[in-house]
Parts: structure tokens; sequence; C-alpha cells
């Protein structure tokens, strides 16, 4: 990702160089390749409409300026947000279909916060945490008696230290916090089994030794 992003400032800033930058309004309408930019809140077809201006280039097809009867755009662009101040950068690409149109990707950069409004797919994720929740099984934890869960599930609804479903819909959720909360919730439930097989254990023993006087006071 370093070396893209490093590649795509060097040809933005050759390009610049060579070729003189153009104001417009529209990103779907660049036929010709160039250096381009717009202000953000006069343009169509920018990547966010949050940014102050937008600046970068457009690479067209080698006969994008040649046909005059239809649109025609095919090609790439690639843009940056600027804000005029110490910002992580942003960073935003795409290729365009005959009418200038296509999806805006943001290319992430290593620090900063980061959102995408579409789904993210990846083989692996691999997310730093600082704690996890083996405290559970810990001398002393205090796990609540089954009868205290069941009054607060009827009461609330859900999971006792677990958001509500209104709460994560109106918040959202960190998933991380939120992992390591299922986790607890998976120890938790494990001891309670943990608890229940000792007690069916018991309880079998004495049935067994209760069924074994039956028994024997029938012979």
């Amino acid at each position: 990702m370093k070396k893209a992003l490093l590649v795509a400032i060097i040809v933005i800033v050759s390009l610049s160089v060579k070729s003189q930058t153009s104001t417009i309004t529209n990103w779907n309408t660049l036929k010709q390749s160039g250096f381009y930019e717009s202000k953000g809140d006069n343009s169509i077809n920018a990547p966010q409409t949050s940014g102050y201006w937008f600046w970068g280039i457009n690479l067209a097809h080698s006969s994008n300026a040649l046909i005059t009867d239809k649109p025609y755009h095919f090609g790439a662009q690639l843009v940056f947000e600027a804000n005029f101040g110490i910002y992580n950068p942003k960073l935003y690409i795409r290729s365009t279909n005959v009418d200038g149109e296509g999806i805006w990707a943001k290319v992430l950069t290593d620090k900063g916060d980061q959102e995408i409004a579409g789904k993210l797919k990846a083989r692996e994720i691999e997310v730093t945490i600082s704690a996890g929740a083996d405290h559970v099984f810990s001398n002393g934890y205090g796990l609540k008696p089954l009868t205290e869960v069941e009054a607060f599930v009827k009461e609330n609804k859900h999971l006792p230290e677990i958001p509500s479903e209104k709460q994560m819909v109106e918040n959202g959720l960190n998933i991380n916090e939120f992992q390591i909360k299922l986790l607890q919730k998976i120890e938790e439930l494990t001891l309670y089994v943990i608890n229940q097989d000792k007690v069916i254990k018991e309880q079998s023993k004495l049935i067994e030794n209760l069924q074994e006087r039956f028994d024997q006071t029938k012979d």
C-alpha cells in the first residue's frame, strides 16, 4: 500500500509539472488525460462532499478526445482530498465507464480513522487488543447465579453487560470490545455448564445409591 501511494504521488506530481491544472465541476465529464481540481461545495461526482478541494489526475482512453458523437469517457481517476491543514491523507481511485461513471475506492493509510461505506471482504483480519476475558476463570470471579441472570433477562431483554438491540442500532458496535464481551459470556457459560455437570453427576450417584438400597429392601 505504501508503494502504491508513493507511485501515485510521483505520477501526480510529474503530470502537474507538465500540464496546466483545469478547474472542473463534474468528475464524470472528463474525456482527456490531465490534471484537474474542483471545489468541494461546487463539485459533482467527487469522492466525498466534505472536502474543501479535490485535485488529481484523469487517465483517459486514447480515443476519448476524438469521439464527439457519444460520451465515451473510459479511463481512470486518482484524486486527493485537500483540507489545507494537518490531516490524515485521503486518496481515492476509480475506473470509469462510457458515461464517465465509476465507484470511488478509498486508499487506506497506515494511521487515522477509516470509513468504508460498502462491504468489507478479507481472507483474514488481525485485530490488536489490550485485554482478554480470561479473568472469568480466576478464583473469586463473581459469577452471577442463574436466577439473577434470568431476572435481568426478563426485565431488560438482553444479557448483562451486553448492549441492547436499541443501543446497537443507535450507537453501533466497537467490534474489538464486543468480541471480548462475547468471549466473556462464553466463558461464563462454560462455568455454568461445568457446575451443572458436577450437580448432575452428584445427583446420578445419589440416585444409584437410592436404587441399590431400594433393590436390597425388595430382596
